[in-house]
């Protein structure tokens, strides 16, 4: 009997951890029409990418343009960067992305904390 309330209360909590995160993004599906698809079709062959890619590399570029059209902008980016490097616990971003993009411009530096290790160990054992 207990371990049916148990079992109970964790699908419970499933469920509910579930809707939280479905209520986190949304998704939007779009359908070209026919003219459209097949010019993404050859678009897309040309590129060697999925249609799907073509879509999101322009995207992640107008985003970047826009991103660095004005400086009221440099908190949103730093936001972004601190959000994306500590998510996906990495030393730089996804390929392609917009922060990737701005990185690639020189907009935005990220220093390797492995040649930062390196170079204060190495200017603490010059000063010994």
């Amino acid at each position: 009997m207990t371990s049916g309330i148990l079992s109970k209360l964790i699908n419970e909590i499933g469920e509910a951890q579930a809707d939280v995160r479905a209520e986190s993004y949304s998704m939007v599906n779009v359908r070209p029409g026919d003219k459209v698809a097949v010019m993404l079709d050859l678009l897309s062959k040309l590129a060697g990418k999925s249609p799907s890619a073509l879509v999101t590399d322009e995207i992640s570029r107008r985003l970047a343009d826009y991103a660095a059209s004005s400086t009221s902008n440099l908190d949103a980016i730093m936001n972004a960067a601190e959000h994306a490097l500590d998510r996906e616990n990495a030393y730089g971003f996804q390929e392609g992305s917009a922060l990737d993009y701005l990185q690639k411009a020189g907009i935005l530096e990220i220093e390797d904390p492995i040649k930062k290790q390196m170079r204060e160990t190495f200017i603490a054992s010059k000063k010994n």
